[in-house]
């Protein structure tokens, strides 16, 4: 990846509709060059997808879940979650906990139907729920 493409990056990230004439404009390459680019940094699996960020309304009642899984049982949880559309994200890190769950639901209620729902997987010891008060920033 060289300067133009980590460019190309960080304007997609901000707006992934952004037009290619635009793209182009901003990092001094022409439309066809730009797509090329796209098209390759997709390929290369450095852009994985594009996507949309829906307004907070839609989804106000956000949450993290840190879940701690028995010995060896982490590598199984995460596949149990997948059907669950209000997770956002599930990320496996280190230390005393293993899994961070950012939940985006319609209502608290749900929030504590999904916990409970982690909960209940055989292999998760415990659930701790953070509700996020304010987002400050997202990209």
């Amino acid at each position: 990846m060289d300067a133009k493409d980590e460019a190309l990056v960080d304007l997609l990230r901000r707006d992934s509709r952004m037009p290619l004439k635009s793209l182009g404009a901003a990092v001094g390459l022409s439309i066809s060059a730009v797509k090329e680019r796209i098209a390759r940094l997709v390929r290369d699996g450095i852009i994985e997808g594009f996507t949309i960020r829906t307004a907070p309304s839609l989804r106000p009642h956000r949450a993290l879940m840190i879940v701690t899984t028995a010995s060896r049982q982490c590598a199984i949880v995460p596949p149990r979650l997948e059907h669950i559309s209000e997770i956002v994200s599930c990320d496996s890190v280190g230390g005393d906990v293993d899994l961070v769950l950012d939940i985006a639901a319609s209502d608290a209620a749900r929030v504590q139907a999904i916990r409970d729902e982690v909960a209940a997987i055989e292999g998760v010891v415990a659930v701790t729920t953070l509700p996020v008060l304010v987002r400050r920033f997202a990209r």
